[in-house]
């Protein structure tokens, strides 16, 4: 008995070690990798050209959509959707094409940065869903403040950036605040299942994960190489109660990112494999974006080798 109290205090102590030696604050005062930013600056720059190529956009301005508000004010949404979509995904997609190859990148940055908000908040305005828009804003904003264009970059091959110095947190500050912004996304959608209560029973009886799968299915990945459900999806409550269980753990488990980088492999696994399911049952668009935001979970040592 006291041998099993005397490891569960070591464990105890270990952990709280770990915590404060490891976590978020920490870690963002480490050296960091420049080629980890700047690929990650490459990433989001593609997404962002990818994104801003949707059709959606004119859609949009013809249909009512939900009305979602946001912070942008009505009016200017208005005047989006009347007169200045044409003109903002041109921008975007100019100005996302200049960061995936770092030209001109302290200029820039902000310009798209606000570009994008205004152009994807009208979006999210008309299209309530976690679009892009919510992966990417704050990545932006955090990017215009960061040395990302100090490798694989036009301006560094044109001299237009510091000397780097490679034992500086310079680079890692960026990626822990993507960090943190990962970690916000998946806690918030897992406590937004939970809260109110009566929300989170009506979850976890899996009733909104048998909906996705019964009627996204002849759209999904399955169908094209199936051709036929896995199983009945309009039986089996246990399987589907199971896969809602599953998704707000895994939701939940992020905010040990903040504590500690040691489950950073195990989460971001979990992650990758959670939207690849959903991709294969017709909910596509999210894993990319988990993917590229995975990136600040990797170690600067492995970019730096």
């Amino acid at each position: 008995m006291g041998l099993y109290i005397f490891q569960n205090i070591s464990m105890l102590s270990a952990i709280k070690k770990e915590i404060r030696t490891n976590n978020f604050f920490k870690r963002a005062a480490k050296p960091g990798s420049v080629l980890q930013l700047a690929f990650f600056r490459i990433l989001i720059g593609c997404q962002i050209f990818y994104s801003s190529q949707s059709q959606l956009f004119y859609l949009l301005q013809t249909v009512k959509g939900t009305k979602k508000p946001t912070i942008i004010p009505d009016a200017i949404d208005l005047i989006i959707s009347e007169m200045s979509v044409h003109y903002l995904k041109t921008i975007v997609n100019f100005l996302s094409v200049f960061l995936i190859f770092g030209l001109f990148t302290r200029i820039i940055l902000p310009i798209l940065t606000i570009a994008y908000i205004l152009l994807f908040s009208f979006w999210y305005s008309k299209f309530d869903a976690p679009i892009p828009w919510l992966y990417i804003w704050f990545p932006l904003i955090v990017l215009c403040f960061s040395k990302c264009s100090d490798a694989l970059s036009l301006d560094r091959l044109l001299n237009r950036t510091t000397p780097i110095n490679k034992t500086s947190a310079e680079y890692r500050w960026p990626m822990e605040m993507v960090v943190v912004w990962l970690v916000y996304i998946y806690f918030a959608s897992g406590i937004a299942k939970l809260v109110p209560f009566q929300k989170g029973i009506i979850w976890f009886n899996g009733a909104t994960s048998q909906n996705i799968m019964y009627n996204r299915f002849l759209d999904s990945v399955l169908f094209f190489i199936f051709k036929k459900p896995l199983f009945n999806y309009t039986a089996h409550a246990t399987v589907f109660s199971a896969l809602s269980l599953s998704a707000v753990i895994i939701e939940l488990l992020t905010i040990v990112l903040l504590l500690t980088d040691k489950l950073n492999m195990v989460i971001f696994f979990l992650l990758v494999s959670m939207h690849l399911f959903l991709y294969l049952v017709g909910v596509p668009g999210f894993m990319q974006l988990s993917l590229i935001l995975g990136i600040s979970l990797l170690s600067p040592n492995k970019f730096n080798k």
